[in-house]
Protein backbone atom coordinates (compact mmCIF):
# COMPACT_ATOMS: atom_id res chain seq x y z
CA UNK A 1 0.00 0.00 0.00
CA UNK A 2 1.24 3.48 -0.86
CA UNK A 3 0.13 5.98 1.77
CA UNK A 4 2.02 9.21 2.27
CA UNK A 5 2.43 11.29 5.39
CA UNK A 6 0.36 14.09 3.89
CA UNK A 7 -2.68 11.81 3.89
CA UNK A 8 -2.14 11.07 7.56
CA UNK A 9 -2.09 14.79 8.30
CA UNK A 10 -5.23 15.33 6.21
CA UNK A 11 -7.09 12.74 8.30
CA UNK A 12 -6.15 14.38 11.61
CA UNK A 13 -6.69 17.90 10.31
CA UNK A 14 -10.27 16.90 9.49
CA UNK A 15 -10.68 16.16 13.22
CA UNK A 16 -9.08 19.47 14.28
CA UNK A 17 -6.15 17.64 15.82
CA UNK A 18 -2.62 18.95 15.44
CA UNK A 19 -0.03 16.34 14.50
CA UNK A 20 3.38 16.56 16.17
CA UNK A 21 5.04 13.33 15.06
CA UNK A 22 4.26 10.33 12.82
CA UNK A 23 6.05 7.01 13.27
CA UNK A 24 5.52 4.04 10.98
CA UNK A 25 4.93 0.71 12.72
CA UNK A 26 6.08 -2.57 11.17
CA UNK A 27 3.14 -4.83 10.39
CA UNK A 28 2.47 -7.79 8.12
CA UNK A 29 -0.71 -6.29 6.70
CA UNK A 30 -2.20 -2.89 6.03
CA UNK A 31 -0.59 0.41 6.99
CA UNK A 32 -0.08 1.37 10.63
CA UNK A 33 1.39 4.52 12.16
CA UNK A 34 1.68 5.98 15.63
CA UNK A 35 0.59 9.61 15.63
CA UNK A 36 1.59 11.95 18.46
CA UNK A 37 -0.72 14.95 18.67
CA UNK A 38 -1.74 17.88 20.85
CA UNK A 39 -4.60 15.70 22.18
CA UNK A 40 -2.64 12.55 22.94
CA UNK A 41 -1.19 9.60 21.06
CA UNK A 42 -3.13 7.53 18.56
CA UNK A 43 -2.67 4.61 16.22
CA UNK A 44 -3.94 5.01 12.69
CA UNK A 45 -4.56 1.91 10.62
CA UNK A 46 -5.30 2.37 6.92
CA UNK A 47 -6.81 -0.53 4.98
CA UNK A 48 -6.30 -1.48 1.34
CA UNK A 49 -9.99 -1.57 0.51
CA UNK A 50 -13.48 -1.84 1.99
CA UNK A 51 -13.28 -5.61 2.24
CA UNK A 52 -10.10 -5.41 4.34
CA UNK A 53 -11.75 -2.63 6.34
CA UNK A 54 -14.28 -5.10 7.78
CA UNK A 55 -11.76 -5.68 10.56
CA UNK A 56 -11.73 -1.96 11.32
CA UNK A 57 -15.52 -1.92 11.35
CA UNK A 58 -15.46 -4.86 13.75
CA UNK A 59 -13.03 -3.18 16.15
CA UNK A 60 -14.96 0.10 15.97
CA UNK A 61 -18.00 -1.76 17.32
CA UNK A 62 -16.37 -4.21 19.73
CA UNK A 63 -14.11 -1.78 21.59
CA UNK A 64 -16.99 0.40 22.89
CA UNK A 65 -18.85 -2.72 24.06
CA UNK A 66 -15.74 -3.98 25.85
CA UNK A 67 -15.16 -0.60 27.51
CA UNK A 68 -18.73 -0.66 28.82
CA UNK A 69 -17.89 -4.04 30.32
CA UNK A 70 -14.86 -2.54 32.12
CA UNK A 71 -12.34 -4.21 29.82
CA UNK A 72 -9.31 -1.91 29.24
CA UNK A 73 -9.06 -1.60 25.46
CA UNK A 74 -8.29 1.33 23.13
CA UNK A 75 -10.94 3.97 22.59
CA UNK A 76 -12.09 4.46 19.02
CA UNK A 77 -11.61 8.01 17.78
CA UNK A 78 -12.98 7.33 14.30
CA UNK A 79 -13.67 4.65 11.72
CA UNK A 80 -14.29 5.86 8.17
CA UNK A 81 -14.81 3.80 5.03
CA UNK A 82 -16.54 6.54 3.04
CA UNK A 83 -13.33 7.30 1.08
CA UNK A 84 -14.23 11.00 1.25
CA UNK A 85 -11.29 12.24 3.32
CA UNK A 86 -8.66 9.96 1.75
CA UNK A 87 -8.89 7.15 -0.79
CA UNK A 88 -8.58 4.37 1.81
CA UNK A 89 -10.73 3.25 4.77
CA UNK A 90 -9.11 3.90 8.15
CA UNK A 91 -9.44 3.38 11.89
CA UNK A 92 -8.04 5.64 14.62
CA UNK A 93 -7.70 4.34 18.19
CA UNK A 94 -6.03 5.66 21.33
CA UNK A 95 -2.67 4.37 22.49
CA UNK A 96 -2.58 1.94 25.39
CA UNK A 97 0.12 3.08 27.79
CA UNK A 98 2.57 0.63 29.30
CA UNK A 99 4.82 -2.24 28.27
CA UNK A 100 3.98 -5.57 26.67
CA UNK A 101 3.64 -8.47 29.11
CA UNK A 102 6.49 -10.32 27.38
CA UNK A 103 8.81 -7.40 28.20
CA UNK A 104 8.11 -7.31 31.93
CA UNK A 105 6.94 -10.76 33.02
CA UNK A 106 10.44 -12.00 33.88
CA UNK A 107 11.22 -8.82 35.83
CA UNK A 108 8.20 -9.09 38.13
CA UNK A 109 8.60 -10.45 41.63
CA UNK A 110 6.35 -13.29 42.76
CA UNK A 111 3.92 -11.05 44.66
CA UNK A 112 3.38 -8.70 41.71
CA UNK A 113 3.06 -11.59 39.28
CA UNK A 114 0.37 -13.30 41.37
CA UNK A 115 -1.48 -9.99 41.77
CA UNK A 116 -1.32 -9.38 38.02
CA UNK A 117 -2.63 -12.81 37.04
CA UNK A 118 -5.51 -12.49 39.50
CA UNK A 119 -6.42 -9.19 37.85
CA UNK A 120 -5.86 -10.69 34.39
CA UNK A 121 -8.24 -13.56 35.20
CA UNK A 122 -11.01 -11.14 36.13
CA UNK A 123 -10.55 -9.11 32.95
CA UNK A 124 -10.68 -12.19 30.71
CA UNK A 125 -13.85 -13.26 32.52
CA UNK A 126 -15.34 -9.83 31.76
CA UNK A 127 -14.63 -10.39 28.07
CA UNK A 128 -16.24 -13.83 28.25
CA UNK A 129 -19.22 -12.35 30.09
CA UNK A 130 -20.32 -10.80 26.80
CA UNK A 131 -22.63 -13.53 25.51
CA UNK A 132 -24.73 -14.24 22.43
CA UNK A 133 -27.38 -16.74 21.35
CA UNK A 134 -25.29 -18.40 18.62
CA UNK A 135 -21.71 -19.28 17.75
CA UNK A 136 -19.77 -17.64 14.93
CA UNK A 137 -18.35 -14.17 14.36
CA UNK A 138 -19.82 -10.79 15.18
CA UNK A 139 -18.64 -7.66 13.40
CA UNK A 140 -21.20 -5.30 14.93
CA UNK A 141 -21.28 -6.67 18.46
CA UNK A 142 -24.89 -7.78 18.05
CA UNK A 143 -25.57 -10.11 15.14
CA UNK A 144 -23.65 -13.40 14.91
CA UNK A 145 -22.65 -14.45 11.40
CA UNK A 146 -20.59 -17.09 9.60
CA UNK A 147 -16.99 -17.69 10.62
CA UNK A 148 -14.02 -17.89 8.24
CA UNK A 149 -12.21 -20.68 10.12
CA UNK A 150 -15.42 -22.72 10.05
CA UNK A 151 -15.31 -22.84 6.24
CA UNK A 152 -17.40 -19.63 6.15
CA UNK A 153 -20.35 -21.52 7.58
CA UNK A 154 -22.64 -20.45 10.38
CA UNK A 155 -23.88 -19.07 12.62
CA UNK A 156 -24.23 -22.23 14.68
CA UNK A 157 -26.70 -23.09 17.44
CA UNK A 158 -24.33 -25.64 18.96
CA UNK A 159 -20.62 -25.26 19.61
CA UNK A 160 -19.87 -28.87 18.66
CA UNK A 161 -21.13 -28.15 15.14
CA UNK A 162 -18.93 -25.10 14.73
CA UNK A 163 -15.89 -26.77 16.26
CA UNK A 164 -16.24 -29.69 13.87
CA UNK A 165 -16.03 -27.26 10.95
CA UNK A 166 -13.02 -25.55 12.53
CA UNK A 167 -11.18 -28.88 12.81
CA UNK A 168 -12.06 -29.75 9.19
CA UNK A 169 -10.73 -26.39 8.05
CA UNK A 170 -7.46 -26.79 9.93
CA UNK A 171 -6.99 -30.32 8.63
CA UNK A 172 -7.65 -29.22 5.03
CA UNK A 173 -4.33 -27.36 5.10
CA UNK A 174 -2.57 -30.69 5.78
CA UNK A 175 -3.33 -31.78 2.20
CA UNK A 176 -0.20 -32.43 0.10
CA UNK A 177 2.09 -31.74 3.05
CA UNK A 178 4.43 -33.66 5.34
CA UNK A 179 1.48 -34.16 7.69
CA UNK A 180 -1.07 -35.42 5.15
CA UNK A 181 -1.04 -38.98 6.54
CA UNK A 182 -2.21 -37.64 9.91
CA UNK A 183 -5.50 -36.25 8.60
CA UNK A 184 -7.57 -39.42 9.04
CA UNK A 185 -6.30 -40.43 12.51
CA UNK A 186 -6.66 -36.87 13.82
CA UNK A 187 -10.18 -36.54 12.44
CA UNK A 188 -11.06 -39.90 14.00
CA UNK A 189 -9.67 -38.77 17.37
CA UNK A 190 -11.84 -35.65 17.43
CA UNK A 191 -14.88 -37.62 16.32
CA UNK A 192 -14.30 -40.11 19.11
CA UNK A 193 -13.89 -37.36 21.72
CA UNK A 194 -16.59 -34.95 20.53
CA UNK A 195 -18.75 -36.07 23.46
CA UNK A 196 -16.53 -33.82 25.60
CA UNK A 197 -18.13 -30.71 24.07
CA UNK A 198 -21.60 -32.14 23.55
CA UNK A 199 -23.47 -30.17 26.20
CA UNK A 200 -25.09 -26.77 26.68
CA UNK A 201 -22.12 -24.46 26.13
CA UNK A 202 -22.71 -20.72 26.45
CA UNK A 203 -21.69 -18.69 23.36
CA UNK A 204 -19.14 -16.18 24.68
CA UNK A 205 -16.99 -13.50 23.09
CA UNK A 206 -13.36 -14.68 22.78
CA UNK A 207 -10.30 -12.57 22.05
CA UNK A 208 -8.48 -15.75 20.92
CA UNK A 209 -5.04 -14.16 20.52
CA UNK A 210 -4.07 -13.33 24.12
CA UNK A 211 -0.35 -13.73 23.55
CA UNK A 212 1.93 -11.62 25.71
CA UNK A 213 2.44 -9.01 22.98
CA UNK A 214 -1.25 -8.07 23.11
CA UNK A 215 -1.36 -7.54 26.87
CA UNK A 216 0.02 -4.31 28.38
CA UNK A 217 1.07 -3.44 31.91
CA UNK A 218 1.83 -0.15 33.63
CA UNK A 219 3.34 -0.18 37.12
CA UNK A 220 2.74 -3.95 37.28
CA UNK A 221 -0.99 -3.52 36.65
CA UNK A 222 -2.95 -4.44 33.55
CA UNK A 223 -3.31 -1.29 31.47
CA UNK A 224 -4.87 -2.69 28.32
CA UNK A 225 -5.52 -5.47 25.83
CA UNK A 226 -5.26 -4.91 22.08
CA UNK A 227 -5.83 -6.75 18.80
CA UNK A 228 -9.36 -8.15 18.85
CA UNK A 229 -9.11 -8.62 15.07
CA UNK A 230 -9.74 -12.37 15.26
CA UNK A 231 -12.35 -12.26 18.03
CA UNK A 232 -15.28 -14.62 17.63
CA UNK A 233 -18.11 -16.18 19.61
CA UNK A 234 -17.14 -19.59 20.94
CA UNK A 235 -16.41 -21.73 24.00
CA UNK A 236 -14.44 -19.89 26.69
CA UNK A 237 -12.45 -23.03 27.53
CA UNK A 238 -10.60 -22.88 24.21
CA UNK A 239 -9.24 -19.48 25.20
CA UNK A 240 -8.56 -20.55 28.78
CA UNK A 241 -6.43 -23.49 27.65
CA UNK A 242 -4.50 -21.31 25.24
CA UNK A 243 -3.97 -18.58 27.84
CA UNK A 244 -2.77 -21.14 30.35
CA UNK A 245 -0.35 -22.72 27.90
CA UNK A 246 1.10 -19.35 26.90
CA UNK A 247 1.54 -17.88 30.35
CA UNK A 248 1.56 -19.97 33.48
CA UNK A 249 0.98 -23.68 32.94
CA UNK A 250 4.25 -24.54 34.76
CA UNK A 251 3.68 -21.86 37.41
CA UNK A 252 1.07 -23.24 39.86
CA UNK A 253 0.82 -20.06 41.93
CA UNK A 254 0.14 -17.80 38.92
CA UNK A 255 -2.32 -20.34 37.51
CA UNK A 256 -4.17 -20.49 40.83
CA UNK A 257 -4.31 -16.68 40.98
CA UNK A 258 -5.61 -16.42 37.41
CA UNK A 259 -8.41 -18.92 37.92
CA UNK A 260 -9.27 -17.43 41.30
CA UNK A 261 -9.86 -14.12 39.55
CA UNK A 262 -11.64 -15.71 36.60
CA UNK A 263 -14.01 -17.88 38.64
CA UNK A 264 -14.97 -14.92 40.79
CA UNK A 265 -16.96 -13.85 37.73
CA UNK A 266 -17.48 -17.04 35.67
CA UNK A 267 -17.54 -20.54 37.13
CA UNK A 268 -15.80 -23.29 35.17
CA UNK A 269 -18.01 -25.94 33.57
CA UNK A 270 -17.87 -29.41 35.07
CA UNK A 271 -15.20 -31.46 33.31
CA UNK A 272 -12.90 -28.56 32.40
CA UNK A 273 -9.74 -30.56 33.17
CA UNK A 274 -10.82 -33.36 30.80
CA UNK A 275 -11.30 -30.92 27.94
CA UNK A 276 -7.88 -29.27 28.26
CA UNK A 277 -6.23 -31.91 26.07
CA UNK A 278 -9.06 -31.65 23.54
CA UNK A 279 -8.51 -27.93 23.10
CA UNK A 280 -4.74 -28.25 23.30
CA UNK A 281 -4.85 -30.66 20.37
CA UNK A 282 -7.16 -28.35 18.42
CA UNK A 283 -4.74 -25.48 18.94
CA UNK A 284 -1.77 -27.64 17.95
CA UNK A 285 -3.38 -27.97 14.52
CA UNK A 286 -3.05 -24.20 14.08
CA UNK A 287 0.67 -24.44 14.84
CA UNK A 288 1.00 -27.20 12.24
CA UNK A 289 -0.88 -25.11 9.68
CA UNK A 290 1.55 -22.22 10.26
CA UNK A 291 4.55 -24.54 9.79
CA UNK A 292 3.03 -25.76 6.52
CA UNK A 293 2.07 -22.33 5.17
CA UNK A 294 4.98 -20.18 6.34
CA UNK A 295 7.87 -22.63 6.79
CA UNK A 296 11.17 -20.94 7.72
CA UNK A 297 9.41 -17.58 7.96
CA UNK A 298 7.55 -19.00 10.94
CA UNK A 299 10.02 -21.41 12.52
CA UNK A 300 13.82 -21.54 12.24
CA UNK A 301 14.38 -25.27 11.82
CA UNK A 302 11.37 -26.61 9.92
CA UNK A 303 12.52 -30.24 9.69
CA UNK A 304 13.27 -30.48 13.40
CA UNK A 305 9.94 -28.87 14.29
CA UNK A 306 8.09 -31.28 12.02
CA UNK A 307 9.63 -34.23 13.85
CA UNK A 308 8.75 -32.75 17.26
CA UNK A 309 5.17 -32.09 16.17
CA UNK A 310 4.70 -35.55 14.70
CA UNK A 311 5.87 -37.15 17.94
CA UNK A 312 3.56 -34.95 19.99
CA UNK A 313 0.58 -35.71 17.77
CA UNK A 314 1.29 -39.43 17.97
CA UNK A 315 1.49 -39.27 21.77
CA UNK A 316 -1.97 -37.68 21.88
CA UNK A 317 -3.37 -40.24 19.44
CA UNK A 318 -1.90 -43.02 21.58
CA UNK A 319 -3.53 -41.62 24.71
CA UNK A 320 -0.31 -40.60 26.42
CA UNK A 321 -0.12 -37.64 28.79
CA UNK A 322 1.01 -34.27 27.47
CA UNK A 323 2.70 -31.28 29.08
CA UNK A 324 1.07 -27.87 29.16
CA UNK A 325 4.31 -26.10 30.05
CA UNK A 326 5.39 -24.51 26.80
CA UNK A 327 5.02 -20.93 28.06
CA UNK A 328 5.44 -19.58 24.55
CA UNK A 329 4.34 -15.91 24.48
CA UNK A 330 3.26 -16.35 20.85
CA UNK A 331 1.17 -19.49 21.43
Amino acid sequence: MVVNIDEVRIIFNSLNIQVHKITKVKTLSNFLVKVETNKGNYFLKIYDNKREANTGYKLAHLYPILLKNDVPVPEVLKFDDSLKIVKHPYLIITEIEGEMLCEVINKMNNKNKISFFYEFGKIIAKIHSITFNKFGETVNGKTVESFSEANHKGPFKKWKEMHKEIINYRLSIFQDSYFEDLIKPIRSWFKKNKILIDYGIVPRLLHIDLNQKNVFLKNNHLSGIIDFDGAFVGHNEEELMRTESANFSNDPESKKAFFKGYTKIIKLDVGYEKRRKYYYFARLLVHIDCVIEYGSNYITNVEKEQEIIRKEVQNILDGKSIKFDKNNPNT
